[in-house]
């Protein structure tokens, strides 16, 4: 699907004020941030089409996308896994054969007898899949969320079989688990009674806490909460005293919410009446308004806040806007303006082979043979914010809440120092009309000789696949291997000294990165020298390029698609069962040796 852009904003001027304030003169610079503020976070149902197949067997585009971010702020990013299919879910120590008797790491099934209008799965997954992430981390350094089941808050043995597998698997890398996803909705999904409230939900919390209490985990101090989303707000949770009651055991105040939904729920939104709310910096605004109580409480009570699940619409998100380039303008303006107000992470949700908001989606099951994955228009967003705040971990944000919704922007200060500033121009408008100059300057300084500049661009808001980061692409339908195509452009831009500015273009639409200094575009930057890239041959091999190093029949059925029937049932602790090809990188060693990933390893320049 294809929307119409909106017509331009009408009475703004060719050129357009920046200017930026000395550190010392703002009161509401963010706290320092880090660069993986930007992350993902991929549906319990889905992490065997995401993440590979088992343990030594990774997916190696997923690798690439993850090494992109890791290669500008020199860590890996966060990734939450857990979703709405993580309450029903259980842990086994074994794999489940799909049709063909191929190992997957996760089982679908559905419960038929107490009903389910949402249609979500119960899942089964293998401890395997706590390996594969220990194995993604040992080559990235990725940091993890994940969610554990709370559908049956006093039969929670297997839970916290999880909590302490993980917990040894990821060890610091872990940062924290979620105990229940979206707790107000149990009761319209009928996974409580109608009347379920607050006090209930804090009566299973606490049941859970006091056995995790006396269990051999040995990090108590681990629990994120309390992820409500819609019929309650975190407002109401906090004034009911969840913070006062369980602030020992939580170290994360996680937060749920998308600004629009696609479910249908009291009526479908056609997409084109959706459309002009995401092309302005008050949609933005309005998302970190709905915070604004919660967060003095959490950072008195020192908790971070992380938005744990977002993306442009819930249900998979709207065709044409959330699969085109509003998406990713949409994503940072958002990103930037909740680190400006002290949240800690923002996560984009990944879902099923349907959804149109994903950041990356893999090919059909039938396809894995010879198509590669598809890039959502989003996924650039992560790699504007990534190189926006940079690998200093120093990087404080301010919205410069500029005279025009259409033309937001961010200054990010390192040190008390100004480094780099976020421009935006919503208008889509390829007349030229709407185009305008940024004119930057610095109060109480000179602006340097040059500044350098890297744009997000498309030809509309509605474009989806011709998109580019600083000259760079990641291609169309089913032609990703997860690393960028083309050479990277950094323009630079001469300022005028004399005047103290810098005029910057902006075309429309557009996002703009300013580098203010040489050192902080230095800072934001892939090696010039070499990657560290992961080939695709054992996993997605086109046609006639040369053998298939897996049986095509895995491929053909690696998406998880276990189909209706009988839960598995076993032990849910360490035994002799099998538990599949595991291979398994402790995360603090360097080494790799011993890892059969299943793709290779190959550093060169892109």
């Amino acid at each position: 699907m294809v929307v119409s852009p909106p017509s331009p904003p009408t009475g703004l001027d060719a050129q357009f004020p920046i200017a930026i304030q000395p550190a010392a003169s703002l009161t509401n610079l963010s706290m320092p941030q880090k660069g993986n503020f930007l992350g993902f976070s991929v549906e319990l149902s889905v992490v065997g089409q995401i993440l590979g197949l088992n343990s030594s067997f990774l997916a190696p585009p997923f690798l690439n996308y993850i090494a992109n971010l890791k290669e500008r702020i020199g860590f890996g990013p966060s990734i939450r896994v857990g979703g709405n299919t993580q309450d029903q879910s259980t842990m086994y120590d074994y794999t489940f054969p799909d049709k063909y008797g191929h190992p997957q790491m996760v089982y679908k099934w559905y419960d038929t007898v107490n009903g389910n209008p949402t249609g979500t799965p119960n899942i089964n997954f293998a401890e395997e899949l706590i390996y594969t992430m220990g194995n993604i981390t040992g080559l990235l350094g990725t940091t993890w969320f994940f969610g554990l089941q709370f559908d049956q808050p006093y039969n929670d043995s297997n839970a916290l079989v999880v909590a302490e597998t993980i917990e040894t698997v990821l060890g610091d890398h872990l940062i924290s688990l979620q105990l229940g996803n979206e707790p107000d909705l149990y009761a319209s999904h009928l996974r409580r009674p109608s009347n379920y409230s607050i006090q209930d939900y804090f009566t299973e919390f606490q049941s859970y806490l006091g056995n995790l209490e006396a269990s051999p985990t040995s990090n108590k101090k681990i629990i994120l909460g309390p992820s409500v989303c819609c019929d309650w707000t975190t407002d109401q949770v906090f004034e009911a005293g969840y913070l006062s009651q369980f602030g020992n055991y939580l170290n994360v105040v996680g937060l749920m919410h998308y600004p629009n939904n696609n479910c249908a729920i009291g009526g479908a939104i056609a997409p084109q009446d959706a459309l002009d709310a995401y092309l302005t910096h008050q949609s933005a605004l309005t998302f970190a308004q709905l915070y604004s109580g919660v967060i003095p409480e959490a950072e008195a009570a020192g908790l971070p806040l992380v938005l744990l699940e977002t993306n442009t619409a819930s249900c998979g998100g709207f065709p044409g806007i959330s699969d085109a380039f509003t998406a990713p303008l949409w994503a940072i303006d958002n990103a930037l303006m909740l680190a400006s107000v002290n949240l800690t992470n923002m996560m984009l949700h990944i879902g099923g082979q349907s959804d149109s908001y994903n950041p990356f989606t893999p090919p059909p099951g039938n396809m894995s043979a010879y198509s590669q994955w598809t890039t959502g228009a989003i996924y650039y967003a992560t790699l504007a914010v990534a190189e926006a705040i940079g690998s200093s971990n120093l990087s404080q944000i301010i919205d410069m809440q500029t005279s025009s919704e259409f033309r937001p922007a961010y200054a990010i200060y390192e040190s008390g120092v100004p480094t780099r500033v976020a421009l935006f121009n919503y208008a889509s408008d390829d007349t030229g009309a709407s185009d305008y100059q940024a004119v930057v300057t610095l109060a109480g300084a000179t602006v340097p000789a040059e500044v350098y500049v890297r744009y997000l661009s498309a030809p509309s808001i509605a474009e989806k696949f011709n998109i580019t980061w600083a000259g760079q692409t990641m291609g169309g339908v089913f032609q990703s291997d997860g690393r960028l195509q083309g050479t990277q452009v950094t323009e630079t831009i001469e300022c005028d000294t004399t005047n103290n500015q810098c005029l910057i273009p902006m075309r429309a639409p557009s996002f703009a990165l300013v580098f203010l200094s040489q050192s902080a575009l230095t800072a934001s930057s892939p090696s010039t020298s070499s990657t560290l890239t992961f080939a695709t041959t054992s996993l997605t091999k086109k046609v006639g390029a040369g053998n298939i190093l897996v049986n095509p029949a895995v491929l053909a059925t690696m998406n998880g698609e276990g189909g209706p029937g009988t839960r598995y049932l076993g032990s849910t602790g360490k035994s002799n069962a099998s538990a599949g090809a595991r291979q398994f990188v402790i995360p603090a060693m360097g080494s790799l040796l011993g890892l059969a990933i299943g793709c290779v390893l190959a550093a060169g320049l892109r």
